[in-house]
């Protein structure tokens, strides 16, 4: 790995992917561009799983809805020097989470199958779940928007 290079991860947790997708569109004209300053070290959409460890910047889209994936979202904070929330789900909850906005009639109706699948008691956004560095609203995310934040932490 070439010096000074930012070790970048791209996480989805539960959402349509609809941020990770339009994050490809964002990559046909600025990857190359960026490769001389990040190694692209996490990112299911585009490479094999490697291990969590020592990132530099985390991109984190969806909501968290399990308990595996609360205990994921802890480890890749304590291994993301920045962690920003990258779409509406993540900064917000929704639309992702939208089983928080069940009355209790529909609550009860999927609450065996929410405990039987060990899903929390309600979606958390990312920022509700850990400290978060920064955040790019949009679903999907605006491509200005996210260049500009992205950007600021490649310095």
């Amino acid at each position: 790995m070439a010096k000074n290079k930012k070790r970048v991860a791209i996480f989805s947790f539960t959402c349509d992917e609809g941020c990770s997708i339009y994050l490809i569109e964002i990559f046909n004209k600025k990857l190359m561009e960026w490769l001389e300053k990040i190694e692209l070290a996490y990112f299911l959409s585009v490479k094999d799983k490697v291990e969590i460890k020592d990132f530099d910047i985390s991109l984190v889209e969806g909501v968290i809805s399990t308990a595996k994936d609360k205990k994921e979202i802890e480890k890749i904070r304590a291994e993301s020097k920045i962690l920003i929330a990258m779409g509406s789900c993540a900064a917000t909850g929704q639309p992702s989470g939208q089983r928080n906005l069940f009355g209790a009639s529909e609550a009860a109706e999927i609450k065996t199958e929410l405990e039987a699948n060990d899903y929390l008691p309600k979606c958390l956004s990312i920022k509700e779940a850990v400290r978060v560095d920064d955040e790019i609203l949009g679903c999907p995310i605006d491509e200005n928007k996210f260049i500009e934040v992205f950007e600021k932490y490649l310095i």
